[in-house]
């Protein structure tokens, strides 16, 4: 690492690893959330305490044993995984598994010969994927240099010389194993706002090396929800001379937007806090991942509306409100009429075009704050935010006027219609309400389809033709 980075020297390098139980404790955590594992533990290459652990409340005992036991301390088989511990005739029956609260999940990676090792426990059963099992061994390659240094500052300023060669190496590894791992370590002196990073954080914010660090223009990186987040825990970091971890969007001087996880510990000297430092991780990946897993539990893939999981955790709702205080003001189910013969004549790609452009027009015709969501394969569910008078008839004839107009696709024009039950609260349990708007369907599709009915209500020109469900 050139000394334009910041890390002038091996005395430099070795100040931002000192208070090693800090830092080690918060790689440690950066591990166990990597992995959403109940506790991380780094061992020694000795039979001892472990070098760190992260997560230890409840951890069962005899756990260290189980983990060195299942690790072998071979290093030509670095990674053990026994994905469920109790099925495993050679250790379901050890304490650490039989115990309270019992071990089920174990995977360790050795750290090198003669180094300790790297050791993931869960409660419950569960697998590595493949970049998981690649990450885990990064993660080891940055903890074996963790674990050297920290042993080595003990005795640093009488063996500084001696141990530069064996530091220098550590960096080294710590750089490929940073840059891996996506993580990197920051040092700001107080109160000068004086930056030192390591070349890992450079990349997040696409820096060049050998710029310098005005910590003004890095904190305008920030999104602004995020500097504001940053500049308040911060602050109150310092003043109970504490720490934090933060999960922040920024953009970079690339322009490119990323979220990096930071890790703060302050320093003091005395009462006075004298630096603030910890490391930065790039979890743009995990973040986008996030997100992108939630949606699929929220929406439904093909058309982007509420899935019938959304809609069912929204309108269960109904039975926990306060009397009086509905979360919505009633319910519209829409059943598509003529749906079929497209798939039938033109195919299936077709009908889903069909679902997708239904979608849209259902979006258009509803209001801001009305849940529109895919219930079933041509079945859609609409809770309106209001319940006052007229506006669910209107909403309902909107949507039958939208959906009856011709859709093309692949140059052949097609056209579909739309029925709709509508059901407002007026007392009903959610159960009831459902009941009364699929009866309303039921109506309007029987008296000819393409147009909508209202629970309760008579049928003009004759007699109600269902009973009320409230």
């Amino acid at each position: 690492m050139p000394a334009s980075v910041g890390l002038k020297n091996t005395t430099d390098f070795c100040s931002i690893l000192d208070s090693g139980a800090e830092v080690l404790g918060a790689f440690l955590e950066r591990v166990r959330d990597a992995f959403a594992v109940h506790a991380v533990l780094l061992l020694g290459p000795d039979d001892g305490p472990p070098l760190g652990v992260a997560g230890s409340a409840g951890l069962p005992a005899g756990i260290v044993g189980l983990c060195r036991a299942v690790s072998g301390r071979n290093p030509d088989d670095a990674l053990r995984v026994v994905a469920d511990l109790g099925a495993a005739p050679r250790w379901r029956t050890h304490p650490a598994v039989t115990g309270t609260p019992g071990c089920r999940f174990l995977a360790t990676q050795t750290l090198g010969p003669g180094s300790g090792l790297l050791a993931l426990v869960d409660r419950e059963p569960r697998r590595l994927t493949g970049a998981q099992r690649r990450r885990l061994a990064d993660f080891a390659v940055a903890a074996e240099c963790l674990a050297r240094a920290t042993r080595a500052n003990a005795g640093l300023s009488e063996a500084l010389v001696v141990q530069g060669r064996a530091l220098t190496h550590s960096r080294k590894l710590f750089d490929r194993a940073s840059a891996a791992a996506q993580i990197g370590v920051w040092v700001c002196d107080l109160p000068d706002e004086t930056l030192t990073w390591t070349d890992q954080v450079y990349a997040m914010f696409d820096l060049p090396r050998d710029a310098s660090l005005d910590r003004d223009r890095i904190v305008a990186c920030y999104a602004p929800e995020s500097r504001q987040a940053l500049a308040a825990t911060r602050s109150r970091a310092i003043a109970e001379r504490g720490g934090f971890t933060l999960d922040a969007e920024i953009v970079t001087f690339a322009g490119r937007r990323r979220w990096i996880r930071i890790t703060a510990s302050v320093e003091c000297e005395g009462d006075v806090p004298v630096r603030i430092f910890g490391m930065k991780q790039d979890i743009t990946e995990e973040k986008l991942l996030a997100d992108r897993t939630r949606y699929l539990a929220e929406f439904d893939a093909m058309t982007g509306l509420a899935n019938r999981a959304t809609f069912q955790d929204r309108f269960g709702a109904l039975d926990q409100a306060a009397p009086g205080r509905p979360p919505f003001g009633a319910l519209l189910l829409v059943d598509l009429d003529g749906f079929k013969p497209v798939n039938d004549t033109l195919g299936h790609a077709a009908g889903d075009a069909c679902l997708v452009e239904v979608a849209r027009r259902l979006r258009r015709a509803c209001r801001d704050g009305d849940l529109v969501a895919r219930i079933g394969g041509d079945e859609f569910a609409i809770l309106l935010a209001t319940s006052a008078p007229g506006i669910a008839e209107e909403v309902a004839a909107r949507l039958i006027a939208t959906l009856s107009r011709p859709m093309t696709w692949a140059g052949r024009i097609f056209t579909i219609g739309a029925s709709v039950g509508i059901a407002r609260i007026d007392g009903r349990s959610a159960a009831d309400l459902f009941i009364a708007a699929d009866m309303a369907l039921y109506a309007a599709k029987a008296e000819g389809r393409g147009r909508f009915r209202v629970a309760g209500e008579a049928r003009p020109g004759g007699p109600q033709p269902y009973a009320s469900a409230s």
